[in-house]
Parts: C-alpha cells; sequence; structure tokens
C-alpha cells in the first residue's frame, strides 16, 4: 500500500488532462555534484539541458553553483548562481541571471523520508529592465524498494511568481511540476533518477494553459 501512494503523491496535484490546452513532449537532463569542503558545509554544481519538440530541441540550459551548509539536524540553508540561456529552433532567444536562497528540511514521515526546500529566486532578464522575484517550495518522498538500491519517489513543486516585472511574467501561482520515477543508489558515490515529470501552466490574460509531458533524468555526484 505505501508504494501505491507514493507513486500516487504528485498526481493529487494534477489538474484534469483535458483542461490543458496547449500540450508539448520534452526531455530534461540534469546533472550535479555535491563537494564537501568542511563539515558541514559542501559546493554545488548543477547542470540542466531541457528539449522541447515544440521547440525543435534543446530550449534552456541551466547553469548553477553555489554553497549549502547544515545548520541543525534535517536543516539547511543555501545559495546559489545561475545562468539561464533560452532557444529556439538552435537560436538564443534570451538570457538570464538568478540568485537564489533556500532552505531545506528532511525527516521521516512513517515509511517515508520526506525532504523539501523552500526557495526564494531574485532573477534578471535580458528582455527587460525590471526585477523578478518567484517562490519555489519542493516536496520529495523516496520509498525503498525492499532491500535493494532503487527506490519509487514522487514529488511536487509549486511556482509562484511574487511580481509583475516588464518582461511579461504576471504575479500569482505560475505552474506545477509533479513527478513519479524510480531512483538507484548506484555507490556512495553515484546516484541516478529517471521518471515521467507533469508540467502545468496556469493561463495568464489571452494565454491558453499549457502541460509539459516530459522525459526526466538525473545523475548526481556526492563527493
Amino acid at each position: 500500500m505505501s508504494r501505491l501512494l507514493i507513486c500516487a503523491f504528485p498526481l493529487l496535484f494534477l489538474p484534469a488532462a483535458a483542461m490543458a490546452q496547449d500540450q508539448d513532449s520534452e526531455l530534461w537532463i540534469t546533472g550535479t555534484a555535491k563537494i564537501a569542503v568542511a563539515d558541514p558545509t559542501d559546493i554545488e554544481f548543477e547542470s540542466i539541458n531541457r528539449f522541447s519538440d515544440d521547440s525543435g530541441g534543446l530550449y534552456e540550459i541551466e547553469l548553477a553553483g553555489g554553497l549549502t551548509q547544515e545548520v541543525a539536524k534535517g536543516v539547511s540553508i543555501g545559495g546559489a548562481y545561475v545562468r539561464v540561456v533560452n532557444y529556439s529552433r538552435g537560436r538564443v532567444t534570451r538570457t538570464e541571471d538568478r540568485f537564489r536562497v533556500q532552505l531545506g528540511l528532511a525527516g521521516n514521515a512513517g515509511p517515508f523520508k520526506l525532504s523539501g526546500r523552500l526557495r526564494l529566486e531574485h532573477r534578471s532578464r535580458s528582455d527587460g529592465d525590471d526585477t523578478g522575484y518567484r517562490l519555489r517550495p519542493q516536496i520529495k518522498a523516496p520509498q525503498p524498494l525492499g532491500k535493494s538500491d532503487f527506490s519509487l519517489v514522487g514529488s511536487h513543486e509549486s511556482v509562484i511568481a511574487l511580481n509583475d516585472p516588464d518582461w511579461g511574467e504576471k504575479a500569482g501561482y505560475d505552474r506545477m511540476r509533479n513527478m513519479v520515477g524510480v531512483s538507484w543508489k548506484a555507490s556512495k558515490l553515484l546516484s541516478i533518477e529517471g521518471g515521467y515529470l507533469n508540467q502545468y501552466r496556469f493561463a495568464r490574460g489571452n494565454s491558453r494553459d499549457t502541460m509539459d509531458h516530459a522525459l526526466a533524468v538525473s545523475v548526481g555526484l556526492s563527493l
């Protein structure tokens, strides 16, 4: 029963597929590296590459670097700089600089080892002069498959814009991301995760709701 619950967890947040007016198929590839520099401080690097049918291939690259420090058992704080480049059919359409701070939490809830974070982003884009602020809470719950190195995993993330910058983003609940998949602890240093990710964007003004169906693959190193 617990395995069924972890699979269903993110689906509780999905609106009916019929509500989406536009849909796209995508591939998201993430690589992360965490390097312990001094207990309890880690340097973290992240690379995200996103591909889309509608955009004719690669449409977004995110490169991030930052620090995370555990301040209490199951509680961490961190900050990072992120460079984002967007493409459409091989051409750069805009760039973005982000500075983010976040609070991380981890603990147990019955059979689940829950983790979550509350992230605040400061965003500057090449197609505008204003600064945008965005809140991104996330919760994640893995469920080990017996005594194996595999786990079922489900996650939910909300993306909430906090203001109305001149480049078009409107304040309010912007999108949700829900994922179900399998993670594999290949070794003490290497973990691999893959699954289905559904991203639902809510309409603003005369635009339509959109739904993205993504195969999400993540490879993580802990050094």
